[in-house]
Parts: C-alpha cells; structure tokens; sequence
C-alpha cells in the first residue's frame, strides 16, 4: 500500500507536467511527450469529458442505478458522453460494460437478480483456508451474450481504462483499449478476463489467473480511478488540464472508524475480532474508503471546481451496517437502489451535470483490434 499512497500524494504540479510515476502494463516505456495525434489543439471542441467509477463491490449496485437514469435521461448509451471511461473493481466490470454499450439497466438487472448467487458462500473453515466466494457465477453471468460474451478490449467502442495488480510480477496495471499507437498488448484480452481481474477483492475472491499471471483487485491502489484517468488524458490523449472534465461516481463507501473499546494491540483479534480471518476484509475496506476521500480531495486540487463532479452518499448510523461490499440482501438493495435514484435526481437537476450529459464525445481513434480502421487516414 505505501506505493498507491506515493502515487496519490503525488503534487499538483507533478501532475500538470505529466511526471506521476503510474506504472501502467502498456505504454510503460512511451516517451513522456507521445500523445495521441487529436489533441485539444486541434478540436474544434476541445472540452474532454471523463467518467470515473470507483470499486466497492455489491454497492457498485448504486453506481448502475445513477448511470441507468441517467441513460433514461438522455435516451443514449452513457458512454456517448464520454471521451474516456475508467472503472475498477466492480466500477471496472461497468466501464467495460459501457464502453461496450451495454445497457446500464441490463447491468442493474444483473446485480439485483443475481447478487446473491455472485455472493453465494463456500465451504472456507471461516476464511482460514480459502476465500469464502468464488468468480464462478460472475464469470459465467459476464459471458452471456448479452453481456460481455467471448469479445475483447479490442471490441470497445469507447476508451477505457481499468487498473488491477499483477500478483505475479508485484506490479500495478492498467488495462487499456487501443487509444494509442504503442497500445498493442491489451486489445486481444477478453473483456470477461479484465472484468474478473480487476474485482479479484483479497479476502472475498481468490485470485484471478489469465495470461499466465495472477491478479488482484484494483482497489488496492486505485479504488477511485479518477487520478488514473486525467493522467491518462493529459500524458496519451494530448489534452489540456483547463480542457479536461471529470465525473466521478463512488459507491456510497462507508467511513471505517475504530471502535475505541476494542483491542488495541494490532493483531488479528484487533482488526478482525472473533474472526481474525475478517481481517483482510476490513484492511481491503479501509484502504478503499480511505482512497475515495483522498482522491475526491486532490481531484478537486488539481482541476476547477465547475470541471469535477463527485457523485456519492455517505453511510451512516443504521445504513451503513445494512450495505456492505458483500450483503446482497433486500434490504442492501433498497438502500442502494433508494440512495441512487435521489443522487440521480439532484444531479440532473444540477446546470454543470446537464451539461455534462448534453455534450455528446467525439468518434475516438483506435490503432488496434477490431475499430482500428477508424485510424486510417491520419
């Protein structure tokens, strides 16, 4: 975790030139002055729109709400809206989804008719010996036809970005679709392997295993992709911080505060109490929590305050002992679903998130996969 806090302490000035060390599994060696050859420059529009979907699990129920009412709104995929998307975790799985065009309603139909199954435990000796879920059902949901089925990154039809870890090598990666000529590694993965190993949680799924490595959740260093992305836009896509706008929607990420009652003395009883096997859980939800603030504050630092948009709630008293990253139960889902649908509304109510809606994104370029002819020619 100390590398994801360097990479988030990071300084406003560092970021306007383009020097934040963010190891990414393509373009790691692309000199700092290679960007995408449509910058703002030469736009007639020069605005650049970007979606950012943070991890959180079951919670991510919330997120799909707002975008599906948001769909409604607008009466077109959301991605339409948008020059670049980045998710993790289950953020990760509805970027992917998006930049597919894939209905957001058909991803909240997915999570409410299937959350329990997704979240169905297993045999695990209370954790000791293994993850109390499996990405059996998730896997097998994803590769309905409907939904991601055997297509790649290759196949999207809009930029995304999707970070997870390589427990193999120890390093973090973001998984890009083409939107840059030296992006030649990613495009041929299938969605469904990028979707699974970005929501690989530690203490709730096993690893995920493709291309011969082992990955881990995202949320480990980029709960909040938002700071992923506007690196992206800025140091690849060519364009100017005064140009960039970016929407970020959270997945009502409760506070962890400590019970000062409890045992102090940093063991597992300490932070996993009668279940010292909890404690992965927990340390996975402080660091995600923690992250959702750190990055709503530097985002906020970095870029105007009419460029950002935070949409989120916060959990307390009774709520947030209902929801969790794996209660999957009616009474999570009618906090997730109520709380979303009001976000959603105060936002569309809102002139800058109108906006932001009625600004329709420019065709991207892709060098790559199955939409690199839209390259041709330049």
């Amino acid at each position: 975790m100390r590398g994801a806090l360097l990479l988030y302490t990071a300084s406003t000035e560092r970021l306007k030139g383009t020097q934040v060390s963010i190891i990414a599994q393509q373009g790691e060696n692309v000199p700092h002055n290679a960007t995408e050859k449509t910058s703002s420059a030469d736009r007639s529009d020069s605005r650049f729109q970007i979606l950012s979907l943070s991890g959180g699990g079951y919670r991510g129920l919330f997120t799909a709400r707002i975008l599906a009412d948001f769909e409604k709104r607008i009466g077109a995929p959301i991605a339409t809206r948008f020059d670049l998307i980045a998710g993790t975790s289950i953020g990760g799985i509805l970027a992917l989804a998006l930049a597919m065009e894939v209905p957001a309603e058909r991803m909240v139909s997915l999570f409410e008719k299937h959350g329990t199954e997704i979240f169905k435990k297993r045999g695990s000796f209370l954790g000791y010996l293994r993850s109390p879920y499996t990405q059996v059902s998730l896997s097998s949901l994803l590769q309905s036809d409907t939904l991601f089925g055997q297509r790649t990154i290759g196949e999207c039809k809009h930029r995304v970005i999707v970070p997870a870890i390589n427990h193999t090598t120890g390093r973090p990666v973001v998984f890009k679709t083409p939107h840059h000529a030296t992006f030649s590694a990613d495009y041929h993965h299938r969605l469904v392997d990028v979707a699974l190993a970005t929501s690989a949680a530690p203490g709730f799924f096993p690893r995920y295993t493709f291309n011969n490595c082992q990955y881990v959740d995202g949320g480990l260093f980029a709960n909040a992709p938002g700071l992923l992305a506007l690196h992206e836009a800025e140091h690849f896509l060519g364009q100017n911080r005064q140009d960039i706008h970016i929407m970020a929607v959270g997945t009502m990420s409760a506070k962890f505060t400590v019970d000062p009652h409890r045992n102090r003395n940093g063991g597992a009883l300490d932070w996993g109490g009668w279940k010292p096997a909890n404690m992965p859980k927990r340390l996975f939800g402080v660091s995600i929590s923690a992250q959702e603030t750190l990055v709503h504050h530097l985002l906020g630092h970095a870029i105007s305050s009419n460029q950002y948009h935070h949409l989120d709630e916060d959990l307390a008293d009774e709520r947030a002992r209902a929801v969790a990253l794996d209660k999957t139960d009616r009474a999570a889902r009618e906090i997730l679903l109520g709380s979303a649908v009001e976000c959603a509304k105060r936002a569309i109510g809102s002139e800058q998130i109108l906006e932001v809606l009625n600004r329709r994104a420019l065709r991207p370029i892709f060098y790559h996969g199955e939409n690199a002819s839209s390259a041709q020619g330049l």
